[in-house]
């Protein structure tokens, strides 16, 4: 790790893996909060939010009593989540199947073998049903995410809540593509409806029905190769984020920022307080024009406040606790100096998920 991979790279398992030592309870308090943020849209308004921001805002790592108090707050409120959640969620699919998950025996799950396009309908029901349990799931999960915001900061904090951020991220997404395979098999039976009414082969406008379905629910088979490839997106998109988080956190970790007690003026502070509290992040823009009129000439400021660092190809991810914010507002510490005899681990090898390399190492494997 130097600084041209640190300022611009995308492998932020390395990143961590050169300051996971050295950042404070706090940092890794608001690394993890950016994580559950990721679930805002999917939480309702109200206490799982609302511990979210509380997380964020706290300068001083909380008390075991206020932990214990948010968490009792976040259970209490989940069930109330999970409800107006799937409420949403039913109103969406509701064109699928009014009934779906709201009676014991919705109308669409009785079979009649007179109505050839039964099986797209059955269909349909069956994934609204699904949307709506699959969206419960994912409130609930987010909010495990949540509660771990109250766990005590470190290391451990972080480790737990990205696997549980990308378990309800997922669940919502499938729950989400149930809905739309709810409607979409709807307007599809419909359509059948349509075109078989009147016909004389029932059997045969009922298997093009089932056929219909076969194809949606199956969708394009995918191989072991293609699995792979899109496991190995998957790990280089959270090493993104994460690199996102980190930098937007840490800032250089080479190199401290210079700042001039005098660019601090009223307008900076009070504007750079306002961002970090209403998470106006919009307003990034315009704290460099007014630190630009404090005279303020730093480059790495500058720039980080208008989305413009060299060598970095996307726009930074702006989060409480950005380091061009606690810098104004008093609150950023440089990292420490690295440990003496620190060793990092070495990369992983993707084909070692296949093969023990290690045990063939000096043998020839054909043998």
């Amino acid at each position: 790790m130097n600084e041209t991979s640190w300022q611009t790279g995308a492998d932020g398992e390395e990143m961590l893996e050169f300051v996971a030592d050295r950042l404070s309870p706090r940092q890794w308090l608001l690394a993890s909060a950016a994580y559950a943020r990721r679930l805002w849209d999917a939480l309702p308004d109200g206490p799982l939010r609302q511990a979210i921001d509380a997380a964020e805002l706290a300068l001083e790592p909380l008390s075991a009593k206020e932990r214990n108090t948010w968490l009792k707050k976040i259970d209490a409120a989940v069930p109330d989540a999970v409800s107006r959640a799937q409420a949403i969620q039913h109103a969406i699919v509701k064109p699928a199947d009014p009934d779906a998950a709201t009676v014991a025996d919705p109308v669409l799950s009785k079979p009649n073998q007179a109505a050839p396009s039964f099986p797209l309908f059955q269909a349909a029901s069956r994934h609204a049903a699904n949307a709506i349990e699959g969206i419960g799931e994912a409130v609930t999960e987010a909010a495990a995410a949540v509660r771990v915001l109250f766990e005590e900061p470190g290391a451990e904090m972080l480790e737990s809540i990205r696997p549980l951020v990308e378990q309800a991220a997922a669940t919502r997404t499938r729950a989400n593509t149930s809905a739309n395979n709810a409607l979409r098999l709807k307007g599809e039976g419909d359509e059948h409806a349509d075109r078989s009414a009147g016909v004389k082969n029932k059997g045969r406008a009922e298997a093009e029905a089932l056929e219909i379905v076969r194809k949606l629910e199956e969708g394009k088979g995918k191989s072991q190769d293609d699995e792979l490839e899109s496991e190995m997106k998957r790990e280089r998109a959270a090493a993104k984020q994460l690199a996102r988080v980190l930098r937007e956190i840490v800032g250089n970790a080479f190199k401290p920022p210079r700042f001039e007690p005098a660019w601090r003026t009223d307008e900076v502070a009070a504007l750079a307080q306002t961002i970090y509290e209403e998470r106006a992040f919009e307003r990034m823009v315009a704290l460099a024009d007014a630190l630009l009129d404090a005279d303020c000439d730093e480059e790495a400021i500058l720039r980080h406040c208008r989305g413009t660092e060299v060598g970095v190809k996307e726009p930074p991810q702006h989060l409480r606790g950005c380091w061009v914010l606690e810098l104004i507002l008093g609150r950023y510490a440089p990292l420490p100096a690295p440990k003496p005899g620190k060793k990092p681990k070495p990369k992983r090898d993707p084909f070692d998920d296949f093969f023990d390399l290690k045990s063939l190492r000096g043998k020839d494997p054909f043998a």
